[in-house]
């Protein structure tokens, strides 16, 4: 044997003994970076779920990080700050091959989702792809569960050595959101660590646990006003295309323990059957999974009435298939004692359940005890693996399923409808428009503009639905948090009512009408995957009302009845049903880009029909320039002189950065008037209402400048001397806002309310010449304290005789009043539960009462968008109005003029009220 080959033969046979040596020690290799990562136990020191014991969100995240170092499963993003600048993160775990191909799998899930490809290439993608689950959690602060649980899951995933967990890896991405407000799930488990162990372990925290939306914040998931909503569509819409969604809530203590779909009647048409079909499916191997590890209390097929765009189960309306879990609240991390008789109270008809006790839908009753947070962490982890066993055992089964949806639903608009919605950039307000646009293309609608002008035919009326039996086929709905200044359910005659409008609607045969677009259209095609968000978020709605049984309450349901986008936001749109050639190109932004400043002789002006010239005038009172509000035959304008040196280039910074047109020396101009910038109060003290929070959100987002008043600011005397309107914003019951929490509620420091000095105090303020705004409820301090000549109609009404659902209302408003500058004679209103004023004959220190705005006088024209029984108990009554009251006025608005950010189309008729015409209150004459 030569040296050379016996160097050989020994290389190969230490090679040899190598591999044998590689084979024997792999496994152990294997699960040394799982041994390397230490357990939730050994990193937080306790087990999670622990009675009295949270993990805060940075501590989370610390363990998130200390995993993906140790495990080549995760992968942890940063999508940016969120609102007070915690991260917002998600997780993506799977096995490290796919996370080796992630951006292969991605863009396949994303030719999925768009449902144009042919069947052979989705089967393709279906057998050599995973499927992508989407889980999120803890969107409900105080609902925080699911952040712990996001624990559990990531480090049973990222761990587990199992054949079903190798299963779900090799077969699944999931994409888990821990924590869909980080914020909130901090400001909870600090107010929780502070108070465990006192008297106050259960006191509400004084303040919301969203900075601006409080619980509102999964209302925000079709107009994305919240940077955490805009995170979380673009994960979802732009970057991970999912074919199945996840989302973790808790409800209640007293009822079931847990509900998982299917969802209960009523459930909107437009989605495509087969994700129903889906549901059940996957809804039954959950409440499978849960009997099977021995879980008792849960609920399927019932109380989850979740019709349309406020949750974020919004996915469902692109062929997303959507699952809500709602499980059992304990008293945040504090456990619960949960006696029998509170379970039967809980039970009601409009939940589902008509008694507590075994039914179909209920099979294996919880009877009460003690319910930890541990239950809820147990609970959630075997619903969440249970989708993760399921997805990835029927891999292929649900990305088909998407690309079908997608596919059928595409093919359905080209035959039934509708062909386009043209929205012109040429409106009286083009930014609303643009914005609007953006809000569609985020959320995962198809938009597209114009390359040059064309012409379609339109028809020119009030838009009907394509299907003319959707109409038929309709339910209405009523939100369960909003409608609550009427009083409970009384029965009524008759299983089901139309809608008052929509016999009217349906008959309607509009004439045809060929009109020219400009370039630079917006263009929404029917013809798309997302075509029931299409017609969702556009058309105006008439859901059929129907009874939960015949001569019963009314069915609610747990959302709003309409959420047509044009109207809220005050856009001009048109619906085209016949094809039409125009040259396109996909829109990736709403942006209006305005014209160059042109140099003035005598003055700029800026139109006060575009709700963002306020913002405008806001920028140029803060640098000083003089502001004026005239009137030209072009409508009301805002003109400032071009003799100051800084306009020009002031207005040129504006109008680059909101997009607002700016002309030179318009013609005939009339009256003018100067404006001020009013000093303005925002009552918060420790009510924590949601619309507060919005409230600041828009008036942010506009760049007014305001003070935050919390109850020592109201009373202490002269507030005429520090401000010019004080807002008391809804959602605010009229005790709390008084008398506040007391010694047995609340720690000291966050006691009280405003007092009876606060009130004497609110009255001087208005009687020295200040402006005190109310919304909607708020208004009870000044029915009840002001003495002032009106009431509410609706006192005395219960839902027997008015049915009404959160539903876009048509408006009619008095033209000469200085409110209504820059809005048209109607506008949509938005009731979310409101008022409908009347005078009466007393009338104390009130003087003259104006009607701003009234419900439409004609009942048949009363409801643009929704559903409504008994509009005649509103119709002609007044919706905004304006009290004279010594030197000073009360706006009373019987609906959120501003509701959750959402309603630009009447924010006009506020904002009218904080510029002064000087020295003059906002509701003088001009």
């Amino acid at each position: 044997m030569t040296v050379r080959l016996q160097e050989v033969l020994v290389r190969t046979l230490r090679t040899i003994f190598l591999a044998h040596l590689l084979l024997v020690l792999l496994p152990n290799l294997q699960g040394l970076g799982a041994q390397q990562i230490p357990t939730p136990e050994e990193h937080f020191g306790f087990v999670i779920g622990t009675d009295k014991k949270l993990a805060r969100w940075d501590g989370i995240l610390e363990y998130f990080t200390l995993i993906a170092d140790g495990s080549d499963r995760i992968q942890v993003d940063t999508a940016g700050p969120t609102t007070l600048g915690n991260p917002f993160v998600s997780i993506t775990i799977s096995s490290p091959t796919n996370l080796a191909r992630l951006d292969e799998i991605r863009e396949a899930s994303k030719r999925i989702a768009d449902g144009r490809i042919d069947k052979e290439e989705a089967e393709r993608i279906a057998a050599t792809m995973p499927a992508t689950v989407f889980i999120n959690h803890n969107i409900h602060s105080t609902e925080i569960g699911s952040s712990q649980t996001s624990i559990e899951l990531v480090h049973h995933l990222a761990t587990a050595e199992d054949d079903l967990t190798s299963q779900i890896l090799d077969n699944v991405v999931t994409v888990l959101v821990p924590s869909a407000n980080p914020d909130g799930q901090v400001l909870v488990t600090d107010w929780y660590e502070r108070n465990v162990g006192t008297d106050y372990e259960r006191a509400r925290m004084p303040w919301l646990y969203h900075y601006y939306a409080g619980h509102d914040n999964n209302r925000d998931f079709f107009q994305a006003n919240l940077v955490e909503t805009q995170y979380w569509m673009d994960l979802i819409y732009g970057t991970t295309y999912p074919q199945i969604y996840l989302d973790q809530h808790q409800m209640g203590s007293s009822g079931p323990r847990i509900f998982v779909p299917p969802y209960p009647d009523p459930m909107n048409p437009d989605i495509h059957p087969l994700q129903w079909q889906q549901l059940r499916f996957m809804g039954g191997g959950m409440v499978a999974d849960l009997q099977a590890a021995g879980k008792q209390g849960v609920v399927t097929g019932s109380m989850y009435r979740i019709w349309g765009q406020e949750g974020a189960l919004t996915g469902r309306y692109h062929n997303i298939v959507g699952i809500l879990t709602e499980t059992a609240s304990a008293r945040i991390a504090s456990p619960d004692t949960v006696a029998l008789e509170a379970l039967e109270r809980g039970a009601a008809p409009g939940r589902g359940l008509g008694e507590y006790g075994f039914q179909i839908a209920f099979v294996d009753p919880w009877w009460g005890g003690e319910w930890t947070l541990g239950d809820i962490v147990d609970y959630q982890m075997i619903a969440a693996k249970s989708v993760l066993e399921q997805t990835a055992k029927f891999r292929q089964h649900y990305i088909m399923g998407r690309w079908q949806m997608g596919s059928e639903t595409i093919a359905k608009a080209e035959l039934e409808g509708p062909h386009a919605y043209v929205i012109p950039r040429n409106q009286a307000d083009p930014i609303a428009a643009a914005e609007m646009v953006d809000k569609l293309i985020l959320q995962g609608v198809e938009v597209h503009e114009s390359v040059g002008a064309f012409e379609a035919i339109i028809a020119d009326g009030l838009w009907s639905s394509p299907d003319h039996s959707l109409s038929e086929n309709e339910e209405a709905t009523e939100d369960s948090a909003e409608g609550n200044d009427l009083p409970g359910e009384d029965e009524d005659e008759g299983d089901t009512e139309r809608g008052e409008d929509e016999d009217a609607v349906e008959d309607n045969k509009p004439e045809e009408e060929l009109r020219s677009f400009a370039s630079d259209s917006w263009i929404v095609y029917g013809a798309q995957p997302g075509r029931a968000a299409v017609l969702d978020l556009l058309e105006p709605r008439r859901r059929r009302v129907q009874h939960e049984w015949p001569g019963g309450p009314f069915m609610r349901s747990y959302d709003g009845a309409a959420y047509t986008m044009p109207m809220q936001m005050g856009v001009e749109i048109t619906r085209i049903d016949k094809p039409f050639e125009a040259d396109t190109r996909p829109a990736t932004s709403g942006r209006v880009i305005a014209p160059p400043v042109p140099t003035a002789n005598d003055w700029y002006a800026i139109s006060a029909e575009v709700t963002r010239a306020y913002q405008a005038v806001n920028r140029m009172l803060e640098a000083g320039l003089s502001v004026f509000k005239a009137v030209s035959e072009d409508g009301p304008l805002f003109i400032v002189s071009a003799s100051d040196p800084q306009s020009r280039s002031l207005l040129t910074e504006i109008s680059n950065e909101i997009g607002v047109t700016v002309v030179a020396d318009p013609p005939t101009l009339g009256m003018s008037a100067q404006q001020q910038a009013a000093r303005i109060g925002i009552y918060q003290g420790w009510a924590a209402s949601m619309d507060e929070g919005w409230t600041r959100l828009v008036l942010e987002d506009f760049d007014y400048t305001f003070e935050t008043l919390m109850n020592d600011d109201v009373r202490e005397e002269g507030l005429s001397e520090r401000l010019d309107v004080i807002i008391i914003p809804s959602e605010i019951p009229l005790n709390r806002l008084i008398e506040g929490a007391s010694d047995e509620d609340a720690p000291p420091g966050f006691r009280g309310g405003i007092g009876e000095e606060g009130v004497e105090n609110l009255k001087e303020f208005v009687r020295n010449g200040g402006t005190l705004v109310t919304f909607e409820a708020a208004d009870a301090i000044v029915l009840e304290h002001f003495d002032v000549p009106v009431r509410n109609a609706l006192e005395d009404v219960s839902r027997a005789d008015l049915f009404l659902p959160a539903s876009l209302l048509r408006m009619e408003l008095d033209e000469d009043h200085p409110l209504t500058v820059g809005s048209p004679d109607e506008v949509a209103a938005k009731w979310a539960g409101g008022r409908a004023y009347e005078p009466t004959d007393f009338g104390g220190d009130a003087g003259r009462v104006q009607a701003v705005g009234s419900w439409a006088e004609d009942p048949e024209r009363l409801l643009m968008s929704g559903a409504i029984s008994g509009a005649d108990k509103l119709a002609g009554k007044g919706a905004i109005l304006d009290v004279e009251y010594g030197n000073g006025r009360i706006l009373m608005y019987g609906f959120r003029v501003q509701h959750r950010g959402q309603t630009h189309g009447t924010y006009k008729l506020l904002f009218n009220a904080l510029l002064k015409n000087s020295p003059r209150t906002a509701t003088e004459d001009r």
